[in-house]
């Protein structure tokens, strides 16, 4: 096998298809979600933190707690990267483009459950709190590399779709790339706002990317759900 079984239970969450894993490596995977996510302003927590135990504390709560969340969604969460991470959906099964949703609410709910923890920890107060997520749909290869770790590496035109998009974001927003919102039921795409540059043209202009047909989407609050029901 190319990918460790240990790896694999990692990124995975569980071991189910890791059998015909080498499969699906090393060709392209149709039909996969790919999300971009970061904290933040955690370089500016992190300057008013005297204590840096509490900085790597209040990181690994995000990281670990959207992690378990990841997982136990179906995706593969491909790597951390500081305070972000990046997953993807459709390796195994179908994406399901309202759950994905429901996981960057989660997210969201975690991202400013942590930052205020952090808020009541430190003097100056920090505005800009919360998450950024960026999403797009579109095929993605599993690269083998059986000497690197994990023993494989993701390569996808739309994992760069989404980082931009993530950087994009709006904190406590989703930005998303066309192809996914046409996956979404109709009661949700309502929620979404196409999106378009200060020039009025239709879209969003990505570094390295060029213009692209994009949407915001926001998890509603507690209080929201809470009238509706």
């Amino acid at each position: 096998m190319a990918v460790d079984k240990e790896l694999y239970e990692f990124h995975f969450g569980s071991l189910k298809g890791w059998e015909n894993f080498d499969e699906k490596l090393d060709q392209p995977i149709e039909n996969c979600c790919v999300m971009a996510m970061d904290f933040c302003s955690y370089s500016a927590f992190v300057r008013e933190t005297s204590n840096i135990s509490l900085a790597h504390r209040m990181l690994s709560a995000f990281c670990d707690g959207a992690r378990d969340i990841l997982i136990e969604s179906g995706a593969l969460v491909d790597r951390v990267q500081g305070d972000g991470l990046l997953a993807v959906w459709g390796v195994h099964e179908k994406v399901d483009a309202a759950n994905v949703l429901n996981v960057a609410a989660k997210i969201h709910k975690l991202a400013k459950e942590t930052a205020k923890i952090w808020q009541d920890s430190i003097d100056r107060v920090i505005e800009t709190q919360g998450a950024r997520i960026g999403l797009s749909y579109g095929p993605v290869t599993l690269l083998s590399l059986p000497s690197a770790y994990p023993g494989f590496s993701l390569l996808s035109e739309i994992v760069n779709l989404a980082a931009r998009l993530e950087a994009r974001a709006d904190p406590g927003t989703v930005f998303m790339t066309n192809r996914f919102e046409n996956l979404l039921p109709f009661a949700l795409q309502k929620d979404c706002t196409s999106l378009s540059d200060e020039d009025n043209q239709r879209g969003l202009k990505l570094k390295n990317v060029g213009r692209v047909q994009a949407f915001k989407w926001s998890p509603k609050e507690e209080s929201e759900d809470r009238k509706e029901s």
